[in-house]
């Protein structure tokens, strides 16, 4: 399953990245963390909005 999630969130990485899209480590681990059920849905929300937030982003 560990290389099946890695595979994947390469492939996003990836895509995202030619979109134009930067994705930090702190972003890779986080999504890590979720699909390897290391966190909750909820500690994932929480984590996304606060690094969104300090991103300056929307998180509403």
């Amino acid at each position: 399953m560990a290389k099946s999630i890695e595979k994947a969130m390469r492939s996003a990485k990836a895509s995202l990245e030619l979109s134009g899209l930067k994705v930090e480590d702190k972003h890779t681990e986080l999504v890590r963390k979720a699909l390897a059920k290391e966190i909750t849905n909820e500690e994932f929300l929480k984590e996304a909005k606060r690094l969104a937030e300090q991103k300056g982003g929307d998180s509403k």
